[in-house]
């Protein structure tokens, strides 16, 4: 049975992130499943309690930020917890199997189908270092304004990377230990998801012998519905993101 690590950040998504919770101890019989829950500044507390009592047959590690810091951030944050339970500083407190096999990162909105988890898990224990979900490859309605603003996306990405992906903006990916271990978030925001993308490409750096990563896309399914659309990504949003990206391209990252 494969020992899944789930980031997953959250602000105020409510119902949203209890249904997610739920659909993931469906799948708790087929892998060991931790989930790093990251309440980022939610204007309601997460209640770990309540949420734990839902997340039947998995575990959870639960952090908060004390104002809102954005996606990027979270994950960030997420990732760190990860390793410091792989390194012990915090497996025994908390009770854990460090011994990750996978680490996923995982919209906590409902968004992400908890079946498309194993999938690319699976990927990782195969052998991969990084796999990227394909929503134009699985099960996905994606609407129509979403494929134009994503085709935007992937265009941006093939420019800037060289990296001819079919789905560059997704937020359901997995990672093998030594991805995770390598990988450093420095956009707080929703630019973290070129950031990684820009990681992949540049990796390993020209000083580094450290070999290249194997990256593969897998299918997965991304749900689409009206509260989930009004809850995304506007093109105002998506502005902003091409102003960070545009900023950090030419000028450098953003410094922590």
């Amino acid at each position: 049975m494969n020992r899944l690590a789930i980031l997953m950040p959250a602000y105020n998504e409510g119902e949203r992130l209890a249904r997610t919770l739920e659909e993931l101890s469906g799948i708790a019989d087929r892998a060991s499943i931790t989930v790093i829950l990251v309440d980022d500044g939610s204007h309601t507390p997460i209640d770990s309690a309540a949420a734990a009592k839902t997340l039947r047959g998995a575990k959870l590690v639960h952090a908060r930020h004390a104002i809102n810091l954005g996606q990027g951030a979270a994950l960030e944050t997420a990732r760190r917890i990860a390793l410091s339970l792989t390194r012990g500083k915090r497996a025994n407190q908390a009770n854990l199997d460090p011994r990750f096999d996978a680490f996923i990162t995982m919209d906590a909105d409902g968004q992400h189908a908890a079946g498309s988890v194993l999938a690319l898990a699976d990927a990782i224990v195969r052998g991969a270092d990084v796999a990227l979900g394909d929503r134009f490859g699985g099960a996905s309605n994606v609407p129509k304004s979403r494929r134009v603003l994503l085709g935007m996306a992937r265009t941006f990405e093939r420019w800037t990377t060289g990296l001819r992906l079919s789905d560059a903006h997704n937020g359901l990916r997995a990672f093998s230990p030594r991805a995770i271990e390598q990988m450093r978030l420095r956009q707080n925001r929703m630019a973290h998801a070129t950031e990684i993308t820009h990681w992949i490409a540049r990796h390993p750096s020209r000083r580094s012998a450290a070999p290249k990563l194997v990256v593969v896309e897998v299918p997965v399914s991304v749900r689409y519905t009206e509260e989930s659309l009004a809850k995304g990504q506007g093109m105002t949003s998506a502005l902003a993101i091409i102003a960070d990206l545009v900023r950090s391209f030419f000028f450098g990252d953003e410094a922590r």
